[in-house]
């Protein structure tokens, strides 16, 4: 009697040992979690601070290749100056958490203004969140669409991974633009009637 006695104890240890064990893992589905881009926004693939500069090597068009420059940087606004060796231009963009905007943008600029504050004269959205492919806008006729979150883009200034590949869609021409987290713009694509032109990144240089 006393040997059975001991066998019912020892069974309900294993069985109250078992029951606490599998009481104590978690036996939930493991819930997803964004992809590493998608918890990004777009001001991390649009560097602002004041002094960075890129240069662009062009291909297909003698004004292809151009530089960029941040002149100013107050608030949510940036301004930079655009030189493709014919023509200085100026452009503020708004930064947001969804959203890159192209706010102003003047021609023949070569005085380096101060225009943060300029009346906004356009609303030409850049890069649009969340940064994932299929997110699709429209700015004016074109339509533009997050195609892909991992291109990988040769460039003079060295292979970008990770890239965000953005296509822009007009009713005579296609471009494709690639941004870089923490470089910007590292190429740029255009195509149209057989006619390709394209910039790529040369050179860098990102201010802290």
């Amino acid at each position: 009697m006393r040997s059975t006695t001991i066998w019912i104890l020892a069974a309900l240890v294993v069985i109250v040992g078992f029951v606490w064990w599998f009481l104590s893992n978690d036996q939930k589905e493991p819930v997803p979690t964004p992809s590493q881009v998608e918890t990004k926004a777009p001001g991390d693939y649009f560097p602002a601070t004041v002094g960075s500069t890129w240069t662009f090597a062009g291909h297909g068009n003698e004004y292809a290749a151009f530089t960029r420059e941040v002149l100013y940087a107050r608030g949510d606004k940036v301004q930079l100056q655009e030189n493709n060796g014919g023509t200085i231009s100026a452009s503020v963009y708004q930064i947001s958490d969804q959203a890159i905007t192209r706010v102003f943008f003047q021609g023949e600029e070569y005085d380096e203004q101060d225009r943060l504050d300029a009346e906004p004269n356009e609303s030409m959205v850049i890069l649009k969140a969340p940064l994932q492919a299929g997110t699709t806008w429209e700015t004016g006729a074109e339509t533009r669409q997050i195609v892909r979150t991992d291109a990988e883009v040769e460039t003079p200034a060295g292979k970008f991974t990770d890239c965000i590949e953005v296509e822009i869609t007009g009713e005579y021409s296609q471009r494709r633009e690639y941004f870089k987290e923490g470089v910007g713009l590292v190429k740029r694509e255009f195509t149209s009637e057989g006619t390709q032109v394209i910039s790529s990144l040369e050179s860098y240089a990102i201010k802290e």
